[in-house]
């Protein structure tokens, strides 16, 4: 595209509009002025034609794709190719893909002959991919008569991870481990086999091993020792209700949190993802990089509109895990059919796994009496509703304990720390 300049309107202004004026009015200055004015449009016309060909020469490149973490600044890196031989001026223009922001919608700059780069300042706001396909160059043609726009296309990919740089989450990356936590007795004598001693007065009866008694002849009792590297595995529920509210975003979060809490106790973490089916499934590891696998997985987790299927999710689950686990649960069982269909169908996973279920606090999960009182007669229903949503919710979680299953009840804002503790106090206690 080509658009004129503030220096050719001037030129227009003071010596073409002059000169056709000159022969409009004096018959033997026509000839004369018209020649003039037909080499000033020439003159236009060569200096446009040398500001296509210099348009020509400019290339723009970027990275494939760059990786920024969500509400954290970071750059876009631009790569400029000036095969002008010469250093030109030079304004590029972006339209940052929805889920990303910029401050500078255009950025001015000298590009040096050869190869630069630049260094375009973007935040992601939004969890997920985001494409940028076209980055927008302009500049001035040699006499400066003309601004020669054009389209570069690219193809970036930005990727907007979880923002996990919170308090709660930088804690577990102290020099010291456990630093300013108090001590506390280990309950429980432990689930895993270590060796076999001679019994001695005091040993439970149900710890002898009567094989080993008839071989060795005499009686033998196992010891066992706390479990390590047991398996916890975090499952996501991205239906439809996980929409609401920011839901999805605080379950992410909290499954990657609770990801590097396994890590730094030693522990396996798995993931799985469903909705109206399975749709994603890690087995269990070990060690950062299976971290940072777990992350590829979930940073661009979407809400389906779809309803869940637990009896499908739990039969999966069923299939592929063999070993005792803790599955945590981020769900939302505050419809009455989802939560009914939990409750019957939990039953498959509680015979074999430890099952732990967290359930966003929702904004209309509010007691009657909790906060101001009513303003109208639409606020009273409104209040009445939330009061019966708390009694569903309560009765839920009355029905899950009784089939071995705790349902907590969490704040999105504390969602974090809310489901460590749910771990460390499972591990605590042996429960696994």
């Amino acid at each position: 595209m080509i658009v004129p300049a503030q220096r050719l309107l001037w030129f227009a202004a003071l010596a073409m509009a002059p000169l056709a004026a000159a022969a409009g009015l004096s018959i033997p200055l026509a000839m004369p002025c018209w020649s003039l004015f037909a080499l000033c449009v020439l003159l236009a016309a060569v200096d446009a034609a040398a500001g296509l060909r210099r348009m020509a020469r400019i290339q723009l490149r970027t990275v494939e794709a760059l990786r920024l973490t969500k509400d954290v600044a970071g750059a876009l890196g631009v790569s400029i190719d000036n095969g002008t031989g010469r250093a030109i001026a030079l304004r590029l223009g972006v339209s940052m893909p929805a889920g990303m922001e910029t401050e500078e919608r255009t950025l001015p700059l000298r590009a040096d002959s050869g190869s630069s780069l630049v260094s375009w300042p973007c935040t992601g706001r939004t969890r997920g991919d985001h494409r940028l396909d076209a980055i927008h160059v302009e500049t001035s043609s040699p006499a400066g008569l003309w601004l020669i726009r054009a389209r570069r296309d690219v193809d970036c990919l930005f990727r907007v991870y979880p923002n996990l740089r919170d308090q709660a989450t930088a804690g577990l990356f102290l020099r010291i481990a456990g630093a300013g936590a108090r001590g506390e007795r280990q309950v429980g004598k432990g689930r895993e086999f270590e060796h076999l001693r001679q019994y001695l007065p005091g040993d439970s009866f149900e710890d002898v091993h009567w094989k080993a008694t008839a071989k060795r002849g005499y009686p033998a009792v196992k010891l066992y020792r706390v479990e390590h590297a047991q398996e916890v595995y975090a499952l996501i529920d991205h239906s439809r209700l996980s929409a609401r509210e920011g839901i999805l975003e605080s379950y992410v979060a909290a499954a990657l949190h609770l990801a590097l809490v396994a890590e730094r106790q030693g522990d396996r973490f798995g993931l799985i993802t469903f909705s109206d089916h399975t749709t994603r499934f890690v087995r269990a590891r070990g060690g950062l990089d299976h971290f940072r696998v777990c992350r590829e997985a979930i940073y661009n987790l979407s809400a389906a509109r779809v309803s869940p299927d637990f009896r499908e999710a739990f039969s999966s689950v069923q299939l592929n895990l063999r070993r005792r686990a803790l599955l945590v649960f981020f769900t939302s069982l505050d419809d009455a059919l989802l939560a009914e269909s939990f409750e019957r169908d939990v039953a498959l996973l509680s015979r074999r796994h430890l099952v732990r279920v967290n359930a966003i606090r929702t904004a209309a999960m509010q007691p009657l009496f909790a906060g101001a009182p009513p303003a109208d007669l639409d606020g009273v229903y409104s209040a009445l509703a939330g009061q019966m949503l708390c009694n569903r919710m309560r009765t839920l979680q009355i029905a899950l304990g009784n089939r071995g299953v705790k349902l907590a009840l969490v704040d999105a804002a504390n969602i974090k720390a809310q489901v460590a503790a749910l771990y460390l106090d499972v591990k605590r206690r042996q429960a696994l």
